[in-house]
This record gives C-alpha cells, sequence and structure tokens, in this order.
C-alpha cells in the first residue's frame, strides 16, 4: 500500500490574495481538492498526508491528515515531513498546485516496477517548470527554473511535471545531506531526486498528456487550468447530449445529463445534478442539485434543490427553489417562484405568482399575480389546493388555508377560511362608486 504526500505549504504571493492559493476555487471546489479526491480514489492509496502552513491547515476539513510545515523551508522539508508521518514504506508525492492529475496517472506510478520515479512531460510552450535531464529511461538531473543557467538549459524541453514515487527510508536518509544553496535558499525535493538518481537510480515516467500538469501560480494560470478542466466534462457530457456553445457553459463534474438533451448558450449545471433524456435547458439557466426527468423544457431560469419530473416546462425567468417539485407535466412561467411546494400533473402556474409551503393538486390553474403569504413572521404555514382548482388572478391566499377540490377564486380575493368542493370563494369588499368625486378632487387641488 501506499501513502500519499500532498506539498501544500505554500500561500501563493504572486496570487495577491487574502486567500491561501490552494484555496482559491477551481470550478466548485478548491484547488487543492481536486488531487486529495484522486487520491483518495486509488485503491492502492490507504494514507493521504497534507503537508502545509498553520495558515493552511485552519482552512482544511478536520478528517484530512495534516502536517504543520512550520516554516517555508521549501518541498524536501514538506517531503520529509510527511514521510515522517506516513505509515506505508512506498510514497507518492505530488504539488498542490497541479489539481488536473488524473487517476490514470498516479495509477502509473503505483504500477510502475520502479521503486523510485518521477513523472515528465513536454508543453508545447515556454514555461516556469523545472527542467528534466535523463538517459536511457533514467533520471541525470532536475534542475529548478530558478536555477536554470543561460539559454542552453532553458531549451531543454522536458519538464518536471511535480509528481514523485519514492520509499519512506529514502526520504528519511538524504533529506540530512540536502544544502540550501539555489536561488530560493530552500531545501528542493529536485535536489533530493537528484541524490536519489546517483546512489539508487531514480526512473523516468513520459507523460504525453501534458495538459494535465499544468500548474497554478497566478490567477492567470488558474483561468487556463479551469478552462482544460471545464473542456473535460464537457467531452464526456457530448459524448449523448448536446452543447450548443462550450465556451458559454459550465456543467460541474458529478453533474449527469442524459441522450439527446440540448444545453443552450449561457448555462451553468452543478452539483449533484440528473438531468434525464430529451431536454432543452437553456439559454440562460443555473441548475444545482437538482433532479430533473425527461422531455422538460428550462430556459432564462433559475433551479436549486428541487425535483422535476417528467414534461416539465419552467421559465421564463422562473426560479425553483430547495424543496419543490414538479410534477409531470406542470408549467412554471414567467416570473413565478416556487418554494417548499408540490406542484401536482398539469397544473399551471404561469404568470407573476409565488408559491411557498404549499402543496397544489393536479389540473390546477394558478391564476397571474396569485400568492401564498406563509409566513407570520414567526413561523412558515402550509397552504394545501386541490385538484382542478381554478385560482382567480391577483389571488392572496393566506396560510394556513385549504381549498378542496373543484374550487374556483374569484380574481382579487383575499382568502383566509377553507373554500370547500365545487364552491366559490370571494374574499374582497363590495365596489363602490362615488359620483363625481374627481372633480370636487381636482378643484380643491387646482385651488391651492
Amino acid at each position: 500500500m501506499y501513502s500519499a504526500v500532498i506539498l501544500a505549504g505554500g500561500v501563493g504571493k504572486r496570487f495577491n490574495s487574502k486567500t491561501p492559493k490552494i484555496m482559491h476555487r477551481l470550478g466548485e471546489k478548491p484547488i487543492i481538492y481536486h488531487s486529495l479526491e484522486t487520491l483518495k480514489a486509488l485503491g492502492d492509496v490507504n494514507e493521504v498526508i497534507v503537508v502545509t502552513s498553520p495558515q493552511i491547515a485552519k482552512l482544511l476539513p478536520e478528517d484530512i491528515k495534516i502536517v504543520i510545515q512550520e516554516e517555508p523551508l521549501g518541498t524536501a522539508h514538506a517531503a520529509f515531513l510527511g514521510a515522517q508521518s506516513a505509515i506505508n514504506d512506498s510514497l507518492l508525492i505530488v504539488n498542490a498546485d497541479i489539481p488536473l492529475v488524473s487517476k490514470e496517472t498516479f495509477e502509473s506510478f503505483i504500477s510502475s516496477p520502479s521503486l523510485r520515479s518521477i513523472g515528465v512531460t513536454r508543453f508545447p510552450f515556454e514555461s516556469d517548470f523545472g527542467r528534466v535531464r535523463f538517459a536511457d529511461g533514467l533520471l541525470r538531473q532536475i534542475v529548478e527554473f530558478s536555477d536554470l543557467e543561460g539559454q542552453r538549459d532553458k531549451d531543454i524541453p522536458f519538464v518536471n511535471t511535480g509528481v514523485y514515487k519514492a520509499l519512506k527510508q529514502d526520504i528519511l536518509e538524504i533529506f540530512p545531506l540536502l544544502r540550501t544553496e539555489n536561488a530560493k535558499k530552500e531545501y528542493y525535493i529536485t535536489d533530493m531526486f537528484n541524490m536519489l538518481a546517483q546512489k539508487q537510480g531514480v526512473s523516468i515516467l513520459m507523460f504525453n498528456d501534458w495538459e494535465q500538469f499544468l500548474g497554478i501560480n497566478t490567477r492567470h494560470d488558474l483561468a487556463k487550468v479551469f478552462a482544460v478542466y471545464k473542456e473535460r466534462i464537457l467531452e464526456r457530457v457530448m459524448e449523448q447530449a448536446t452543447v450548443i456553445d462550450p465556451n458559454t457553459t459550465f456543467i460541474g463534474e458529478r453533474v449527469s445529463i442524459g441522450q439527446d438533451t440540448v444545453i443552450y448558450p449561457n448555462t451553468t449545471i452543478l452539483g449533484e445534478t440528473i438531468i434525464g433524456q430529451n431536454c432543452s435547458i437553456g439559454p440562460n439557466v443555473e441548475i444545482k442539485d437538482s433532479k430533473v426527468g425527461d422531455d422538460c423544457e428550462i430556459k432564462f431560469s433559475v433551479v436549486e434543490e428541487a425535483t422535476i419530473d417528467n414534461d416539465v416546462s419552467v421559465g421564463p425567468f422562473g426560479r425553483v427553489r430547495p424543496g419543490a417539485h414538479l410534477c409531470d407535466g406542470a408549467k412554471i412561467g414567467n416570473f413565478v417562484e416556487i418554494k417548499n411546494s408540490s406542484i401536482g400533473k398539469h397544473t399551471k402556474v404561469n404568470h407573476l405568482s409565488y408559491i411557498g409551503d404549499a402543496q397544489v393538486g393536479e389540473d390546477t390553474n394558478i391564476g397571474a399575480g396569485t400568492i401564498t403569504c406563509n409566513y407570520d413572521g414567526y413561523t412558515k404555514n402550509r397552504t394545501v389546493i386541490g385538484d382542478r382548482v381554478f385560482i382567480g388572478s391577483d389571488t392572496i391566499l393566506v396560510a394556513p388555508v385549504e381549498l378542496e377540490d373543484d374550487v374556483f377564486t374569484a380574481a382579487g380575493s383575499v382568502i383566509t377560511d377553507k373554500i370547500p368542493r365545487y364552491s366559490l370563494g370571494i374574499g374582497r369588499a363590495r365596489q363602490l362608486n362615488k359620483d363625481g368625486w374627481v372633480k370636487e378632487y381636482r378643484r380643491k387641488k387646482e385651488m391651492k
């Protein structure tokens, strides 16, 4: 078995941020969480150790094994601290700021017969990664970028990826031999592997997929890495769904989208969201932690922590909030908000309405301007509306209140009491017309 050690001591000064670099978000989670989750998913890794500063340690979850590096003495010192804490003889070591390294890449290190190895790749552009010299598959030298001497060193095409494999005893024995005679006056992990290369031999693992090793040192780097991260998710989605404009679409890595669903521009789908088949999502839609069935249409709307069954229409400009359940064939129209409510099959809430803490039956029509007054200043109260109910426009339903099946309400009513089946509820004052009132009003105003 392996212990994985994540080197996460740096605060990232080039980010110019009060938040440590690795705690900035890549997609839906902090940068360091990507490596954490990938390493935890490896069957041969039973321990993940994060070596970090006291400042960063306070921001990490309590269930993560943390080793504190009190002073930023360099990557080799961090690896030494991690090795001291490791329960296994075999170590995987990785820099915290390369979050896209794949599970398959780590498995390549584990399956390699070599006890000591480093990952190497070639970038198609100039980079500030350390350069690697090797021959016959064995490491000869790693040179940190800050210590490169002249163009000849910079022209070396092979770069150090920041992923390493070694034995615990290697790290413990080599570290006391290191010196800080370099540009940063730090203990370099690259010097550690240079020594290992001379003493025991270190094998080279070459990777063609260079994008997974893109590092994050600046906010500009973060944007470039995010572009790769997003593209890889969309490639998976587009194996069976259509994304009209990938440039304006972001889909989270935990999202599942069914066959022949079409995602239109400016759409964001996040969290544990499942979308069924043959749906039309977007444009300008945000969905988070929700379940959407088949044959649904959602446009210009926000859906959060909701359940939407089949053949449902939402929008434009709808908001479906946590706890909402839209049953088969329901229609939620423009400027409608649904919160913690069940909307029955084939029920329509088409215009300018708020339905909160309510149970609405099947084949019911909610007229424009209807609201449920669910909050009395202390508690949330329920509204129950039956099947085949017709709610007249601008009806106010003061909860707790119940409307039984086959009920009508008159437009402009304030309903405070239960309406029995087949009844018309009217809750408005009788109209009074005052003849000549306007003339008298105007005369008084004009006399001033």
